[in-house]
């Protein structure tokens, strides 16, 4: 299996070998590249376009932590994002969601449970902090299971394999112009995709589809919206 190109912005050096570590200690399969500012992150992501996600700390000291997630999700190579922060609260996490990111972790999370959360969003699923699904303790499946099974539910409620890859890169926070791009469809197509699978989950935005999906697990049954 090839590595996984993963760009960390953090300015703690600490966080970051700790992060290496923790890559190393769960076999993650990543190359992990780091970057201690906005201005280096930016160097190293205009100069390479092979990153395949990007492990964004919303306290960088030379950006605003929200202007950088929505350039980052602007980037044309729309690499996607989960979001380490020291903090949980709703509103920060639903802005960072309305911004296009895929995950948010709580830097406060064991090791444990970062590489599970590592795992769901790596295998294409997403990602949130427990307490704001209503949920004790974050799930234990195989990422790989979750997302077979997510995607069999999704068939389940009528989605053809398309409309599925278009729900899912819009749930990794891809527009529809850059949708379009990836699969070689016309912009109109994928705007009909992205209704079906918004109507399919009975949700009317991708917040509310990210956290339908976030909550849904195997053996739960249907897939049922949160709205936000």
């Amino acid at each position: 299996m090839a590595l996984r190109k993963v760009l960390m912005i953090d300015d703690h050096a600490m966080v970051r070998e700790g992060t290496r570590l923790l890559f190393a200690q769960q076999d993650l399969a990543c190359d992990l590249v780091e970057a201690g500012s906005w201005t280096e992150a930016r160097r190293l992501l205009d100069g390479s376009s092979d990153f395949d996600w990007v492990l964004l700390d919303l306290a960088l000291p030379d950006v605003d932590g929200m202007l950088a997630l929505a350039e980052l999700r602007g980037h044309p190579s729309g690499v996607p994002v989960v979001v380490l922060s020291s903090t949980e609260d709703r509103a920060v996490v639903l802005e960072c969601i309305n911004r296009g990111a895929m995950g948010f972790i709580a830097k406060a999370s064991s090791g444990a449970v970062l590489a599970d959360a590592l795992r769901v969003v790596f295998a294409g699923g997403v990602y949130l902090p427990p307490a704001i699904l209503g949920k004790s303790s974050p799930p234990r499946e195989p990422a790989q299971a979750v997302m077979a099974a997510t995607r069999e539910e999704l068939t389940r409620l009528g989605l053809t394999p398309r409309q599925i890859e278009v729900l899912e890169l819009m749930v990794q926070g891809l527009s529809n112009k850059l949708i379009a791009k990836r699969l070689q469809l016309a912009e109109p197509t994928v705007k009909t995709h992205v209704a079906a699978g918004l109507r399919a989950l009975n949700v009317k935005n991708r917040t509310q589809a990210v956290f339908a999906l976030a909550k849904w697990r195997p053996g739960q049954g249907p897939l049922a919206a949160d709205h936000e």
